[in-house]
């Protein structure tokens, strides 16, 4: 039987997680062949070994391409380049080498909703949010930062919920281990300047609709200082030039591939994205220049006004006890 679904794991020194990602992903139960097709950037640590070691384990459903140099540094898109043109399946799933799935049944579930739902082009859930040491910090969802009341309480039904092409540009973030979607409509981001998940998740619901489980089938790990993410909190050049910049120009060449259908939605994120890179400056100046301060919600506005008006307090109270 041929495979209907491939799993695509990109790897770079995640020596430490790999084991436990590649272990939730080849035993999932399902009654459909699948792959796992598991990309290595020529990792200094132990990841090889460990893929090996899989490969050797699962040789009907492991594929892997190791890179001997790496080739991230040479500025080449890993995904557009090796993940996407490999995929010789009807549906893609992704994980990341230091992410990991928590639901045997989830790729079962997820291609099974494909199936039975031509419309639906990508389908994602809720996930646990983890550290480097797999202590859980939070889930994914609800996400607190803005005040869109409609959009959280479709997330927050039982029976999970279809979310438009709209809805996901305003959602703005979505677990990265848990998109699962149809390959022939993820084919046009190889035509995009680059491959975040962010235009990923876009460019696949285009022309259909996403549907949100509203389960916890995987798990997010957060401060990886050798992930894009971790590496942006603690330096603000890049700060700007990989999420500020990177996401605005992806936001456009979207709105390009759309033909301006999703123009406000676009241009109302890309507002938000300016406040999230002066939140990160702690610049409260800036995040209320954005002109979407208000759509905060008053808790995150209370803690942001306090915070800038502590200093203030503290030296007046140093006045005070100098008279």
């Amino acid at each position: 039987m041929a495979a209907i679904a491939t799993v695509c794991i990109v790897s770079f020194n995640h020596e430490k997680w790999l084991r436990k990602c590649l272990g939730s992903i080849c035993t999932q139960k399902t009654d459909f062949e699948y792959k796992v097709l598991v990309h290595d950037d020529c990792s200094t640590d132990g990841s090889i070994a460990i893929i090996e070691e899989f490969a050797q384990k699962y040789p009907d459903k492991i594929q892997t391409i190791i890179q001997e140099e790496n080739r991230y540094s040479k500025g080449i898109n890993i995904v557009q380049k090796y993940v996407i043109p490999a995929i010789q399946t009807k549906y893609f799933a992704i994980c990341e080498g230091d992410d990991y799935w928590c639901d045997e049944n989830k790729l079962q579930k997820q291609v099974n909703y494909l199936e039975n739902h031509p419309e639906c082009n990508m389908t994602f859930h809720n996930a646990n949010v983890v550290d480097t040491d797999d202590n859980y910090l939070k889930t994914f969802y609800p996400r607190k930062m803005w005040n869109d009341k409609k959009l959280y309480k479709a997330l927050e039904k039982p029976e999970g919920t279809d979310i438009s092409v709209g809805e996901l540009i305003m959602l703005d973030f979505t677990p990265t281990a848990s998109i699962v979607g149809r390959t022939e409509n993820l084919r046009p981001i190889l035509n995009f300047s680059t491959s975040l998940d962010l235009v990923v998740r876009l460019v696949t619901t285009y022309d259909g609709c996403a549907h949100y489980f509203n389960e916890i089938m995987s798990a997010y790990r957060t401060n990886n200082p050798n992930s894009a993410s971790g590496s942006i909190k603690t330096d603000p050049e890049k700060l700007k030039k990989n999420f500020f910049d990177r996401h605005c120009s992806l936001l456009k060449e979207f709105d390009e591939f759309t033909e301006g259908k999703y123009h406000s939605e676009i241009e109302h994120i890309i507002k938000r994205k300016e406040l999230i890179y002066y939140q990160h400056l702690n610049d409260l100046k800036g995040m209320k220049a954005s002109g979407v301060y208000n759509e905060l919600t008053l808790y995150e506005r209370l803690k942001y006004d306090v915070k800038d008006i502590l200093p203030f307090i503290a030296d007046l109270k140093k006045k005070i006890k100098r008279s």
